[in-house]
Protein backbone atom coordinates (compact mmCIF):
# COMPACT_ATOMS: atom_id res chain seq x y z
CA UNK A 1 0.00 0.00 0.00
CA UNK A 2 1.43 3.09 -0.93
CA UNK A 3 1.29 6.22 1.75
CA UNK A 4 0.63 9.64 0.45
CA UNK A 5 1.47 12.80 2.04
CA UNK A 6 -0.33 15.75 1.45
CA UNK A 7 1.84 18.99 1.94
CA UNK A 8 0.36 21.63 3.55
CA UNK A 9 -0.99 24.30 1.67
CA UNK A 10 1.68 27.17 1.19
CA UNK A 11 1.25 30.24 2.83
CA UNK A 12 1.97 33.76 1.75
CA UNK A 13 1.85 37.13 3.83
CA UNK A 14 -0.10 39.92 1.87
CA UNK A 15 0.70 43.26 2.95
CA UNK A 16 -2.40 45.67 4.10
CA UNK A 17 -1.94 47.91 0.59
CA UNK A 18 -2.18 45.00 -1.60
CA UNK A 19 -5.22 43.99 0.38
CA UNK A 20 -6.92 47.06 0.14
CA UNK A 21 -6.24 47.34 -3.42
CA UNK A 22 -7.02 44.21 -4.70
CA UNK A 23 -10.07 44.03 -2.40
CA UNK A 24 -11.78 47.61 -3.34
CA UNK A 25 -11.05 46.22 -6.99
CA UNK A 26 -13.15 43.58 -6.29
CA UNK A 27 -15.71 45.61 -5.09
CA UNK A 28 -15.39 47.91 -7.73
CA UNK A 29 -16.39 44.92 -10.48
CA UNK A 30 -19.12 43.66 -7.81
CA UNK A 31 -20.86 47.47 -8.36
CA UNK A 32 -20.98 48.62 -5.16
CA UNK A 33 -20.74 52.47 -5.23
CA UNK A 34 -17.09 53.96 -5.06
CA UNK A 35 -17.87 56.33 -2.32
CA UNK A 36 -19.54 53.41 0.07
CA UNK A 37 -16.00 50.39 -0.83
CA UNK A 38 -13.35 51.53 1.13
CA UNK A 39 -15.70 50.93 4.46
CA UNK A 40 -17.12 47.56 2.79
CA UNK A 41 -13.27 46.71 1.98
CA UNK A 42 -12.32 47.26 5.87
CA UNK A 43 -15.10 44.44 6.59
CA UNK A 44 -13.30 42.04 4.45
CA UNK A 45 -10.11 42.57 5.51
CA UNK A 46 -11.51 42.45 9.62
CA UNK A 47 -13.06 39.38 8.61
CA UNK A 48 -9.82 38.05 7.17
CA UNK A 49 -7.96 38.74 10.21
CA UNK A 50 -10.87 36.97 12.67
CA UNK A 51 -10.35 34.06 10.64
CA UNK A 52 -13.82 34.34 9.31
CA UNK A 53 -14.73 34.25 5.89
CA UNK A 54 -12.82 37.00 4.51
CA UNK A 55 -10.80 36.35 0.80
CA UNK A 56 -12.49 32.88 0.41
CA UNK A 57 -15.94 34.21 1.00
CA UNK A 58 -15.63 37.62 -0.92
CA UNK A 59 -14.89 35.11 -4.07
CA UNK A 60 -17.67 33.15 -3.18
CA UNK A 61 -20.49 36.00 -2.53
CA UNK A 62 -18.50 39.24 -4.72
CA UNK A 63 -21.28 39.09 -7.36
CA UNK A 64 -24.22 39.10 -5.15
CA UNK A 65 -22.92 41.98 -2.83
CA UNK A 66 -25.22 44.96 -3.93
CA UNK A 67 -27.15 47.74 -2.37
CA UNK A 68 -30.56 47.55 -3.66
CA UNK A 69 -31.71 46.28 -0.28
CA UNK A 70 -29.38 49.10 1.64
CA UNK A 71 -33.03 51.72 1.07
CA UNK A 72 -35.38 49.20 2.52
CA UNK A 73 -33.40 49.51 5.87
CA UNK A 74 -36.15 50.36 8.72
CA UNK A 75 -34.86 51.88 12.10
CA UNK A 76 -36.99 51.70 15.12
CA UNK A 77 -34.70 54.66 17.73
CA UNK A 78 -37.75 55.18 19.63
CA UNK A 79 -36.25 54.23 23.36
CA UNK A 80 -33.19 56.01 23.41
CA UNK A 81 -30.53 53.28 23.99
CA UNK A 82 -32.06 50.84 21.78
CA UNK A 83 -32.02 50.25 18.15
CA UNK A 84 -34.28 47.82 16.43
CA UNK A 85 -33.40 47.27 12.90
CA UNK A 86 -34.45 45.69 9.65
CA UNK A 87 -31.68 44.83 7.16
CA UNK A 88 -34.12 43.66 4.37
CA UNK A 89 -31.68 40.79 3.66
CA UNK A 90 -29.15 42.86 2.87
CA UNK A 91 -25.26 41.55 3.28
CA UNK A 92 -23.56 41.65 6.97
CA UNK A 93 -20.31 43.38 5.04
CA UNK A 94 -22.90 45.99 3.59
CA UNK A 95 -24.43 46.42 6.90
CA UNK A 96 -21.97 46.42 9.15
CA UNK A 97 -20.12 50.10 8.69
CA UNK A 98 -23.62 51.71 8.88
CA UNK A 99 -24.63 50.37 11.60
CA UNK A 100 -21.35 50.51 13.32
CA UNK A 101 -21.80 54.31 13.40
CA UNK A 102 -25.21 54.46 14.12
CA UNK A 103 -24.64 51.90 17.51
CA UNK A 104 -21.55 54.08 18.28
CA UNK A 105 -23.46 57.68 18.33
CA UNK A 106 -25.90 56.15 20.45
CA UNK A 107 -23.43 54.69 22.67
CA UNK A 108 -21.53 58.21 23.27
CA UNK A 109 -25.16 59.90 23.81
CA UNK A 110 -26.09 57.21 26.33
CA UNK A 111 -23.28 55.53 27.33
CA UNK A 112 -24.28 52.30 25.70
CA UNK A 113 -26.57 50.54 22.92
CA UNK A 114 -28.45 47.75 22.61
CA UNK A 115 -28.80 47.03 19.34
CA UNK A 116 -31.51 44.45 17.90
CA UNK A 117 -30.92 42.93 14.33
CA UNK A 118 -32.72 41.10 11.97
CA UNK A 119 -32.81 39.65 8.64
CA UNK A 120 -28.97 39.83 8.00
CA UNK A 121 -27.27 37.40 5.14
CA UNK A 122 -24.67 35.64 6.77
CA UNK A 123 -24.76 37.46 10.29
CA UNK A 124 -22.04 35.84 11.74
CA UNK A 125 -19.81 38.07 9.42
CA UNK A 126 -21.74 41.01 12.01
CA UNK A 127 -18.60 40.06 14.20
CA UNK A 128 -16.84 42.46 11.90
CA UNK A 129 -18.68 45.37 13.75
CA UNK A 130 -16.27 44.48 17.38
CA UNK A 131 -13.12 45.91 15.37
CA UNK A 132 -14.89 48.06 13.77
CA UNK A 133 -16.70 49.93 16.34
CA UNK A 134 -13.23 50.02 18.99
CA UNK A 135 -11.36 52.35 15.94
CA UNK A 136 -13.97 54.27 17.15
CA UNK A 137 -13.50 54.48 20.86
CA UNK A 138 -16.21 51.75 21.35
CA UNK A 139 -16.42 48.19 22.94
CA UNK A 140 -18.89 45.83 20.66
CA UNK A 141 -20.10 41.98 21.62
CA UNK A 142 -22.09 40.40 18.75
CA UNK A 143 -24.70 37.47 19.81
CA UNK A 144 -25.69 36.14 16.27
CA UNK A 145 -28.25 33.34 15.57
CA UNK A 146 -28.90 32.18 12.23
CA UNK A 147 -32.70 32.71 10.68
CA UNK A 148 -34.40 31.24 7.11
CA UNK A 149 -33.74 32.90 3.23
CA UNK A 150 -34.46 35.86 4.70
CA UNK A 151 -30.86 36.35 6.62
CA UNK A 152 -30.51 35.81 10.60
CA UNK A 153 -30.57 37.83 13.39
CA UNK A 154 -28.28 39.55 16.11
CA UNK A 155 -27.72 41.39 19.56
CA UNK A 156 -25.38 43.86 19.18
CA UNK A 157 -24.15 45.79 22.28
CA UNK A 158 -21.78 49.02 22.27
CA UNK A 159 -20.12 50.59 24.93
CA UNK A 160 -18.40 53.89 24.46
CA UNK A 161 -14.86 54.06 26.20
CA UNK A 162 -12.20 56.80 26.03
CA UNK A 163 -10.47 56.92 22.53
CA UNK A 164 -7.52 54.94 22.20
CA UNK A 165 -4.26 56.49 22.33
CA UNK A 166 -2.93 54.70 19.54
CA UNK A 167 -2.68 52.13 16.83
CA UNK A 168 -1.69 49.52 18.56
CA UNK A 169 -4.73 49.82 21.19
CA UNK A 170 -7.08 51.19 18.38
CA UNK A 171 -6.92 48.76 16.05
CA UNK A 172 -5.11 46.02 17.06
CA UNK A 173 -5.36 43.87 14.22
CA UNK A 174 -4.42 46.22 11.97
CA UNK A 175 -1.30 46.56 13.82
CA UNK A 176 -0.26 43.32 13.50
CA UNK A 177 -1.10 43.40 9.64
CA UNK A 178 1.12 46.00 9.34
CA UNK A 179 3.54 43.93 11.22
CA UNK A 180 3.47 40.82 9.99
CA UNK A 181 1.03 40.94 6.96
CA UNK A 182 -2.30 38.65 6.74
CA UNK A 183 -1.39 35.00 6.17
CA UNK A 184 -3.00 33.59 3.28
CA UNK A 185 -3.11 30.41 1.34
CA UNK A 186 -1.32 31.21 -2.36
CA UNK A 187 -3.91 29.29 -4.07
CA UNK A 188 -6.73 31.35 -2.86
CA UNK A 189 -4.75 34.80 -3.19
CA UNK A 190 -4.24 33.57 -6.83
CA UNK A 191 -7.78 33.36 -6.77
CA UNK A 192 -8.33 37.10 -5.74
CA UNK A 193 -5.27 38.29 -8.12
CA UNK A 194 -7.92 36.81 -11.17
CA UNK A 195 -10.51 38.52 -9.98
CA UNK A 196 -9.38 41.95 -9.28
CA UNK A 197 -7.76 42.32 -12.90
CA UNK A 198 -11.21 42.38 -14.11
CA UNK A 199 -11.67 45.89 -12.51
CA UNK A 200 -8.71 47.00 -15.26
CA UNK A 201 -8.74 48.33 -18.58
CA UNK A 202 -7.46 45.64 -21.17
CA UNK A 203 -4.04 45.94 -22.67
CA UNK A 204 -4.48 47.80 -25.85
CA UNK A 205 -3.26 50.87 -27.86
CA UNK A 206 -5.45 53.37 -25.96
CA UNK A 207 -4.78 51.98 -22.16
CA UNK A 208 -1.09 52.50 -22.86
CA UNK A 209 -1.46 55.81 -24.40
CA UNK A 210 -2.73 56.97 -21.07
CA UNK A 211 -0.71 55.35 -19.04
CA UNK A 212 1.84 57.18 -16.90
CA UNK A 213 2.27 60.56 -16.57
CA UNK A 214 1.71 61.50 -20.09
CA UNK A 215 -1.05 60.74 -23.00
CA UNK A 216 -0.83 60.34 -26.58
CA UNK A 217 -3.00 61.72 -29.08
CA UNK A 218 -3.45 60.07 -32.28
CA UNK A 219 -1.54 62.10 -34.39
CA UNK A 220 1.08 61.75 -32.20
CA UNK A 221 0.90 64.55 -30.03
CA UNK A 222 2.26 64.11 -26.51
CA UNK A 223 0.12 65.84 -24.00
CA UNK A 224 1.54 66.39 -20.01
CA UNK A 225 5.36 66.69 -19.21
CA UNK A 226 7.47 63.97 -19.94
CA UNK A 227 10.38 63.36 -17.01
CA UNK A 228 13.89 64.52 -18.07
CA UNK A 229 15.31 60.99 -17.59
CA UNK A 230 12.48 59.71 -19.80
CA UNK A 231 13.33 57.94 -22.47
CA UNK A 232 11.15 55.72 -23.98
CA UNK A 233 10.32 55.17 -27.32
CA UNK A 234 6.57 56.63 -28.58
CA UNK A 235 6.28 54.72 -31.23
CA UNK A 236 5.91 51.51 -29.10
CA UNK A 237 2.58 52.80 -28.32
CA UNK A 238 0.90 52.95 -31.62
CA UNK A 239 1.49 49.46 -32.60
CA UNK A 240 -0.47 46.65 -30.84
CA UNK A 241 1.64 44.09 -28.94
CA UNK A 242 1.91 40.70 -31.03
CA UNK A 243 0.68 37.58 -29.68
CA UNK A 244 3.65 34.71 -29.80
CA UNK A 245 2.50 30.79 -30.35
CA UNK A 246 2.53 29.74 -26.30
CA UNK A 247 2.76 33.15 -24.58
CA UNK A 248 0.65 33.32 -21.83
Amino acid sequence: MTTVTLSPPRMVAVSVREARMWVERILLVAGLPPGYVPATRECVLVSQALALGGFRRLLAVYDGLEMGRFAKIAVDSSHDEELAVDAAGLDAWVLAPTLTDLAVDVARKCGRADVRVRRVLDVDELQVITALARRQGANATVLASHGDADGGSAAVRVTNLAQPGSVEEADPLLHDALLNGFPVDEALWKAVYDLQKRALARDSVVSRRHAGPVIMLDDGTIVGRRPNDDDFDPTMLRSVPVSHPGAT
